[in-house]
């Protein structure tokens, strides 16, 4: 069985699920949610089949939005 996490001259390292490779237990490598260190790692995290779609629905949504609201007419506020 392989060990989840390792000490190392550098410090601590976590294994990343993914990868399988071991990473510096830091922000920097890893996502934390309440104090604690999500799995996988951030590189692998944003490779995730799941991630990529929703990086690509934002792209298309983003050519398609059409703004709710009209622009602020600045001319007769400053009349008023």
């Amino acid at each position: 069985m392989v060990k989840r996490v390792i000490s190392t001259e550098l410090g601590t390292e976590r294994r990343c699920t993914k990868c399988n490779e071991y990473w510096p237990e830091d922000s920097e490598f890893f996502y934390s949610s309440n104090g604690k260190i999500q799995q996988p790692c951030k590189a692998c995290y944003c490779e995730l089949p799941s991630r990529k779609a929703r990086k690509a629905n934002q792209v298309k949504v983003q050519r398609i939005k059409v703004p709710l609201h009209r622009p602020a007419n600045i001319s007769l506020r400053a009349n008023a």
